[in-house]
């Protein structure tokens, strides 16, 4: 029973009940702070059945259709919008609810601004959740400190070649994504589960808890960590599993997809979409999350996309002119899948006996390509 004159607890109590989930002490606490009340005149909730929420999660209390959500995982593009354009063609038959985006959207692919439009569009047509990779970190710290990139330069041509077709308006864009942060399912004004991004410097101790789905947690190397590669450490997958409040952990950087389950959490790469590692080529990776009665269900996908109209345009935008070895390299590496733009710049920190790669001879950058024909 409530109070006659507490209208506004009367009005709001039913909505914070369905939308938390209560423990048994903190439901009696709050019967007993609404009975401390001094009031003489009660009356019963109307229409609330108060069984119907204990011990019930958030998500007993959205409807049925509502229960049911799509989420699409992309990262690691590359610059290829041949790629971008199948995988939202197909997104679209799909009936998604929004994209979810783990950086490096572009650098060492012909044209950038073709790339940016795509991705503006992809941005009007669905709810998008974007955090930045390595690669914008590298442009937008050229903003910052200008890093004497050159054109024809197998060290920075291809970095170079995207900063300069890049306008103030699209690294503006790089700019404002966050680094990291978690995705959470909250209630619109509508009554509808909706997905709502909270960047890293914002979360709290109750952000995931309060989650009306399990909690995604979005990064592109690592939380923290942009370069964090998984693959080569490892140890550090497990740690941050350990130590996640979310149920899901989502990243790239690595270019492979993978599924991992370790301390009843979930880590998925969805692979790159631009530039993957599967032994094939010309295939764009990505996944789909589908929110399943409170769970989410994973399914990876690796769909075909028009690879030699792709590398006919490294022709017309004149790339090797750019990036020289290291743009071959990316292309063979979209032709095969096997990893010649990390083999290539492997070789030439080893021929070379240096970690830095500023200013090295081109003598070195075509010994090194030699080596791996």
């Amino acid at each position: 029973y409530i109070p006659s004159d507490s209208k506004y607890i009367r009005n709001s109590l039913p909505l914070i009940l369905s939308q938390h989930a209560f423990s048994v002490s903190r439901f009696l606490n709050c019967v007993l702070s609404l009975h401390l009340i001094k009031s003489k005149q009660y009356l019963a909730f109307y229409n609330f059945d108060i069984e119907r929420c204990w011990d019930k999660t958030p998500f007993d209390s959205i409807s049925q259709k509502g229960r049911h959500m799509k989420l699409a995982v992309i990262s690691d593009l590359h610059g290829n919008y041949y790629a971008l354009a199948k995988v939202l063609a197909f997104l679209r038959s799909q009936e998604i609810d929004g994209i979810i985006g783990l950086g490096d959207f572009v650098t060492d692919g012909p044209f950038p601004q073709r790339m940016m439009r795509v991705l503006r569009e992809m941005q009007e047509e669905f709810p998008c959740y974007l955090v930045r990779g390595n690669r914008e970190e590298y442009l937008l710290e050229n903003i910052r400190h200008p890093q004497n990139w050159k054109a024809g330069s197998s060290t920075s041509g291809l970095l170079d070649y995207t900063f300069r077709n890049l306008t103030g308006q699209d690294l503006e864009f790089f700019e404002h994504l966050p680094t990291d942060g978690v995705l959470v399912g909250k209630i619109n004004e509508s009554g509808r589960l909706i997905p709502v991004f909270v960047p890293q410097e914002e979360i709290t101790p109750d952000t995931c808890r309060e989650s009306l789905f399990p909690a995604l947690r979005l990064c592109h190397g690592a939380p923290g960590e942009l370069r964090g590669n998984f693959g080569l450490h490892p140890e550090l997958l497990l740690s941050h599993l350990e130590n996640l409040d979310a149920a899901i952990l989502l990243g790239g950087h690595s270019h492979k997809q993978e599924q991992r389950e370790y301390a009843e959490k979930t880590y998925l790469n969805p692979g790159s979409l631009g530039l993957a590692l599967d032994g094939v080529g010309g295939h764009a990776h990505f996944a789909i999350l589908t929110l399943e009665n409170s769970t989410w269900q994973i399914e990876c996908f690796q769909i075909p996309y028009d690879l030699e109209g792709y590398l006919a345009e490294f022709d017309r935008a004149g790339l090797e002119t750019h990036g020289s070895v290291l743009a071959r390299s990316l292309k063979r590496t979209l032709t095969c899948g096997v990893n010649y733009f990390y083999l290539t710049v492997k070789r030439v920190r080893e021929l070379a006996d240096a970690l830095a790669l500023t200013d090295l001879d081109e003598e070195v950058w075509k010994k090194a390509e030699q080596e791996l024909k």
